[in-house]
C-alpha cells in the first residue's frame, strides 16, 4: 500500500496493513534538512522540499504542512515579523477595536500575506508525491482566527461578559476559515484539519466551547462538504475527554488526542465514530528522549490502538530540534522493523 491508501484506508473504514504514520510534524523537519526557520517560513519551495524529503527520510505515510498560527491574521493585514530561526510573530491585533471588523474581508484569507506561499507550497508537494502521500493541510478554527484578531485576553473577557461580541467574531472567522479552505481545497490538499487550542478544557470550560464555539464549528464543517472536502479535522490540545463527543458531533473524520489523554479512554468514548490520531508526548519522548524510550513508548501505543481506527503520531506539534534518532525510532517501530 502506498502511504495515501494507507491512511485513505482507516479514514474510510476499509482499514490497512498497519496503522499509518502521520505525525504532527511542520516546522521540526527544517533543522534535519539543514534549513533556518526563517528560509522555511519564507519560501514555497523550500516549505516543500523539507515536507517531502522529510516524509521520505523517514517513511512517513503522509504530509502535514502549516503557516503557523499567525497565517490568517497575517492574511487580513496583520503586521507579522519573520525571526531568523523561529516561527512568523503575531505584532497586531487586527480586532483590538471592534469596530474595525467591518473593514476586514474573509476573501483575502485566500490571497495575500503569506497564503499564496502556502498554497504554492502544497502545489508542489502534490507536484512531487504524486499521489503517493497523504497530504494535510493545517488551517486556523474560528476561535484561535478570533484570538489572533481580537487578542486572547479581550477574547476571554469577551466570551464571559459580551458573548454576543465574541459570536459576532466568530461569524467572521467561520467565513475566513471557509475562504481559506476552498483555496487549499483548490490546491490539491487531501484534507484540512484545523488548530483549535484555545478549545481546549485546559482553556475555557467545556460549557463555553459548546455554547460559543460548537455551533460554528457544524457550520464549517458543513461548509466545507458543501465544497468539496473529503477528509475535515480538529486539532484540540491538551485533554479533550469532556468535548470528546462535541467535537465528533460537527461531523469531522479526524480527532487529534494529545499525550494527556489515555489512547484506550479516547477510543473509547469515539466508539469508532471517527478517526484519533495521536499521542506520544512530543516533548518528553521526542524532543527529550532517547531513541530507547521512543521505541518502548511506540510499542506500547501500537499495542493500544491496535484494533481501533488511529493514526501514529505525536499528541501534538512534535518540536525543531527533536533529534532525527528519535524519529528514526518512532517510524521503524510502528512499521515492525
Amino acid at each position: 500500500m502506498t502511504g495515501h491508501d494507507r491512511v485513505m484506508g482507516v479514514l474510510e473504514g476499509r482499514g490497512a496493513d498497519r496503522a499509518p504514520l502521520l505525525p504532527i510534524l511542520h516546522s521540526g523537519l527544517a533543522g534535519l534538512c539543514g534549513v533556518r526557520l526563517g528560509e522555511y517560513f519564507t519560501d514555497a519551495a523550500t516549505m516543500a522540499r523539507v515536507a517531502v524529503e522529510g516524509c521520505r527520510r523517514f517513511g512517513f505515510d503522509g504530509v502535514q504542512l502549516s503557516l503557523g498560527v499567525t497565517g490568517e491574521a497575517e492574511s487580513l493585514g496583520a503586521k507579522v515579523d519573520q525571526p531568523p530561526d523561529g516561527g512568523p510573530v503575531l505584532r497586531q491585533h487586527l480586532l483590538a477595536d471592534l469596530s474595525n471588523l467591518d473593514k476586514l474581508r474573509p476573501r483575502d484569507a485566500a490571497c495575500r500575506g503569506r497564503m499564496p506561499l502556502f498554497l504554492d507550497a502544497l502545489k508542489r508537494i502534490r507536484s512531487e508525491a504524486g499521489s503517493t502521500l497523504f497530504l494535510l493541510a493545517t488551517l486556523r478554527g474560528p476561535l484561535n482566527i478570533t484570538a489572533q484578531l481580537r487578542g486572547i485576553e479581550d477574547t476571554l473577557v469577551d466570551m464571559i461578559e459580551r458573548p454576543d461580541r465574541i459570536s459576532r467574531v466568530l461569524d467572521f472567522a467561520v467565513d475566513v476559515a471557509i475562504a481559506a479552505s476552498q483555496a487549499t481545497l483548490w490546491a490539491s490538499a487531501d484534507g484540512v484539519i484545523f488548530g483549535e487550542a484555545t478549545c481546549s478544557p485546559n482553556f475555557i470550560s467545556p460549557d463555553f466551547y459548546r455554547r460559543l464555539v460548537l455551533p460554528h464549528h457544524v457550520r464549517l464543517v458543513q461548509a466545507l462538504r458543501s465544497m468539496g472536502w473529503k477528509v475535515i479535522g480538529f486539532h484540540v490540545c491538551g485533554n479533550i475527554l469532556p468535548i470528546v463527543d462535541d467535537l465528533i458531533s460537527t461531523g469531522a473524520d479526524l480527532i487529534d488526542v494529545d499525550y494527556q489523554v489515555p489512547a484506550g479512554r479516547a477510543i473509547e468514548l469515539a466508539g469508532g465514530r471517527v478517526v484519533l490520531r495521536g499521542n506520544l508526548d512530543p516533548s518528553s519522548v521526542f524532543r527529550f528522549g532517547d531513541a530507547a524510550k521512543v521505541r518502548a513508548q511506540t510499542r506500547e501505543l501500537c499495542r493500544v490502538v491496535s484494533d481501533a481506527r488511529w493514526i501514529l503520531s505525536g499528541g501534538c506539534d512534535i518540536p525543531p530540534g527533536t533529534p532525527a534518532e528519535n524519529l528514526q525510532a518512532f517510524a521503524e517501530t510502528a512499521r515492525g522493523v
